[in-house]
């Protein structure tokens, strides 16, 4: 059966020093290879949106939000959903995991529940990023049901800026994981089965991209599935 992985893929560069020129060649390669979107820093929304619109591509706009920490307050992180929404057509905001280590979970519920909230009522997708490197596996359940009971659009595993040292001593690796996929569809069926997967961080070939796609048990959709990654050309290599 084939599968149009392009179709699925958000073409990403987060680097804190990417240039204008290289979001243009990102814009490009995305445009090229079909992607559905491509996943930017806010910086450049507005040159990305501009560029998009003059060159008549079919083509999303993903901003991130609060990236790669998640750990400003929940004030400054709906401003920032309401700031970029000018140009964003989805934000992927990174879930406040600081809050969650501190067993702070209803404030975690509200401020995820709000930014869910804010970017619906902007008429945007919203993806809420759970960084699954720096969480235990008992702080995996407790995250994915707020992030799948809020009615975000996506759960999304990571942010590709995990700290590897960190990530080691909880015995995690870095990047999306098959076991993590497939545990967010397991718990999907009973907290939110609408809930679409993105699988984001370290994707580099077309087996891994179908392996995560499989584990998600989602149909290769862009409203189902989406992959993360800046890596475009070695995962549409078969």
């Amino acid at each position: 059966m084939h599968v149009n992985i392009a179709g699925l893929i958000d073409h990403t560069n987060l680097k804190p020093y990417a240039s204008l020129i290289d979001i243009e060649k990102l814009i490009r390669e995305a445009a090229q290879f079909g992607a559905y979107a491509i996943c930017i820093n806010p910086i450049y929304a507005e040159f990305a949106r501009n560029r998009v619109k003059e060159d008549g591509l079919n083509l999303r706009i993903a901003v991130v939000v609060d990236f790669p920490f998640g750990s400003s307050t929940t004030e400054a992180r709906v401003d920032m959903i309401k700031q970029y929404a000018a140009f964003a057509d989805e934000l992927d905001a990174v879930a406040p995991i600081g809050l969650i280590k501190s067993g702070l979970v209803e404030d975690a519920e509200r401020d995820i529940a709000e930014l869910v909230e804010t970017a619906h009522s902007l008429g945007k997708i919203i993806k809420i990023i759970a960084e699954d490197a720096h969480t235990t596996s008992s702080e995996k359940l407790i995250l994915y049901k707020i992030i799948m009971r809020s009615g975000a659009d996506f759960i999304k595993t990571n942010t590709g800026f995990e700290d590897v040292q960190y990530a080691a001593l909880l015995g995690n690796s870095i990047g999306a994981q098959v076991e993590n996929v497939r545990l967010m569809a397991e718990l999907s069926k009973q907290y939110n089965p609408r809930i679409g997967i993105k699988a984001s961080g370290g994707i580099r070939s077309y087996g891994q991209a179908m392996e995560l796609l499989r584990a998600s048990g989602r149909q290769a959709a862009p409203d189902q599935f989406r992959i993360g990654t800046s890596k475009i050309r070695e995962v549409l290599e078969k």
